[in-house]
């Protein structure tokens, strides 16, 4: 019987771990999806309104302590750098959060860069199934050169690595 259970519990982390590695829909090296942009502002866009630029895509939660913690980062260390630059995009989109909540979020966070709701999530599905926060590099040909998911300080200087060499 013990045998039996340590069997089931190790296919059933097995099963977990291999799950766990499907959980990303787009990988580094691939072509980003075609996705459109609704603004707050009821603007909208095409993902591919912005080829030959840099593109920074940014999947976030208004609840997520990771995301809170590296939303500062990408106010300092990223938009304040690149803001002014016309080869370069930040995207961030909260994800499975209204156009309000966006916008509460960023007021309340002081954030300058533009935000967007993902409601439904359409748009992060396009992506991955799982988790966040998560970071995309697009280059201006529209392949994915860098792909993170969570956030640490040594994760984010990697990140911020690829976006330099690609903008400098």
């Amino acid at each position: 019987m013990i045998r039996y259970f340590f069997v089931v519990l190790f296919l059933g982390l097995l099963s977990g771990s291999l799950m766990g590695q499907n959980d990303d829909v787009v990988l580094k090296g691939q072509m980003v999806p075609d996705f459109e942009i609704s603004g707050t502002e009821g603007t909208s866009q095409s993902i591919s309104d912005y080829k030959g630029k840099v593109v920074l895509i940014n999947f976030f939660a208004t609840w997520c302590g990771p995301c809170k913690q590296e939303m500062p980062l990408l106010q300092n260390e990223v938009w304040a750098k690149y803001k002014d630059r016309t080869d370069f995009r930040l995207l961030s989109f909260g994800r499975g959060h209204s156009a309000d909540e966006v916008l509460k979020f960023k007021a309340a966070n002081a954030l300058g860069f533009e935000m967007y709701p993902d409601a439904d999530k359409s748009i992060y599905n396009k992506f991955a199934l799982n988790y966040i926060p998560r970071n995309y590099i697009v280059d201006g040909d529209g392949k994915v050169v860098y792909a993170s998911v969570g956030f640490s300080r040594e994760e984010f200087d990697e990140m911020l690595k690829v976006l330099n060499q690609l903008l400098n």
